[in-house]
């Protein structure tokens, strides 16, 4: 098996098809939901313990800033007590947040990116004309790589990928919510989910081949 391939885990059989979905399990936070939506703090903060864990490392791994991450992962919540009224319980509370807080990341991730490309443009505006500038002497980040395990060139090689491949990977490969989850959650159809995870594990592997000792494959 390639070794780059180790770092994902597909969860395909070998046809390419997803797994047969798991049997509808009895949402265990339908009492506490209940409680907190007829005002009950602390039924509510026994549902941000519970969760808190893995809505962190979603944005984490999408962000890629443990701080920017913290601030997000709290917002998702006061955004999920605040809609709380909204939730209908027609999906299990743990697939509504997820789509609250992928919703709220990727909308984060496109704001950062249009206030980091007007930087740029004012940066721009003040410097001297391309030629003219000194060559960054800063080691390149494949270098950087070669440095890191293996967690961490995973970390870099999913940052590489847009956000729309990244997020299907972190809840499917990390989070590892089913394939009808994944749409439910980016309001997709599954053929979608399916090309659009295709695509990021290849992307994956392709980025992170240079990294791996592929001899045993």
């Amino acid at each position: 098996m390639d070794p780059s391939t180790r770092l994902i885990t597909t969860k395909a059989s070998a046809d390419g098809c997803p797994p047969a979905p798991a049997p509808v399990e009895a949402d265990i936070d339908a009492g506490s939901v209940g409680r907190a939506r007829s005002g009950d703090a602390a039924a509510f903060e026994i549902l941000v313990r519970r969760h808190e864990r893995w809505v962190f490392s979603l944005v984490l791994r999408m962000v890629g800033n443990r701080h920017e991450a913290e601030d997000i992962a709290q917002d998702i919540f006061l955004k999920a007590y605040r809609s709380l009224r909204d939730f209908r319980g027609t999906a299990r509370f743990s697939t509504w947040l997820h789509t609250i807080a992928t919703n709220h990341t990727l909308s984060y991730l496109a704001s950062r990116a249009t206030s980091r490309r007007r930087e740029v443009a004012d940066t721009d505006a003040d410097l001297p004309p391309r030629m003219d500038r000194l060559p960054d002497s800063a080691p390149r980040a494949d270098q950087e790589l070669e440095r890191k395990d293996l967690r961490s060139l995973l970390d870099a090689a999913l940052a590489r990928l847009s956000p729309e491949h990244r997020i299907v990977v972190v809840l499917r490969d990390i989070q590892d919510l089913s394939y009808e989850e994944i749409a439910e959650v980016l309001h997709v159809e599954l053929g979608t989910v399916r090309s659009r995870l295709h695509r990021a594990r290849a992307a994956l592997r392709a980025s992170l081949a240079p990294h791996l000792d592929t001899s045993d494959a």
